[in-house]
């Protein structure tokens, strides 16, 4: 069984290896490996900008249930990316404001994803994973199955991942997800956007601030690239290494 006490590096290997599944899901028209042990239950599209796009997975083993999402692929996902104007989180109370770009992500593929957790067993851990957007997305996911599934345990891993919303939003998150792990190569840009603050004159004056979700596990890696640096092969090598 795993523990969901604190962060374990099998877990953590899983999880990388998920997120490499789907971007292989998107690249193949929806078809990836299962990691041995497992059963695939459900894969799930999302909207970018009204496009259907293959986002991810949900996966069952007899000890938990794993949602991946998958990071940035497409032109209209770096649109989304750029909404960097906030709103109101939607699916607990009380609970900030978030990415505009990334909720309008998770809103397209929100039902489908906690339709099919409620025909899933209860008593087991409920894993949430991503790299890059795709870890924005199971902030956004994880916190909304914590506070509307009744799943046994809540967990998160991302990997480098921006981040998500405002200081309110970081508050009650941590305070709801207290199992929540990020992994961060420090020479990667993207977990530090979007900005500390952020202030868009010629649409509004409103400023919107960011804050990270807890808890962060860093790494150094520079491979030489920006994009390198961020590649999930980077993370999964950190993660495998990481003692």
């Amino acid at each position: 069984m795993f523990s969901a006490t604190a962060v374990n590096k099998e877990l953590g290997v899983l999880s990388a290896a998920c997120c490499e599944l789907t971007y292989e899901q998107a690249n193949q028209n929806g078809v990836f490996t299962v990691p041995e042990g497992f059963r695939y239950v459900q894969g799930f599209q999302a909207k970018s900008l009204g496009k259907p796009e293959w986002f991810g997975f949900i996966l069952e083993s007899e000890d938990v249930v794993i949602v991946a999402f998958r990071g940035t692929q497409s032109d209209t996902d770096w649109v989304a990316d750029s909404l960097v104007n906030q709103r109101v989180y939607p699916y607990t109370a009380n609970s900030g404001n978030v990415h505009h770009g990334f909720l309008s992500i998770y809103e397209t593929c929100r039902d489908t994803i906690m339709n099919t957790l409620t025909k899933l067993s209860s008593d087991k851990m409920l894993l949430a994973t991503g790299h890059s957007l795709g870890g924005a997305l199971a902030v956004l996911h994880i916190l909304d199955a914590r506070v509307n599934t009744s799943f046994a345990d809540y967990m998160l891993y991302t990997f480098g991942a921006p981040k998500v919303g405002d200081i309110a939003f970081r508050n009650y998150y941590n305070l709801q997800v207290a199992n929540s792990f990020r992994f961060v190569n420090l020479f990667d840009v993207v977990p530090l956007l979007p900005p500390r603050k952020v202030k868009i004159k010629k649409v509004s004056q409103q400023e919107w601030e960011y804050f990270h979700v807890k808890n962060s596990f860093t790494f150094t890696s520079n491979l030489g690239s920006i994009v390198k640096n961020h590649n999930i092969t980077t993370y999964t090598a950190a993660v495998a290494a990481w003692t």
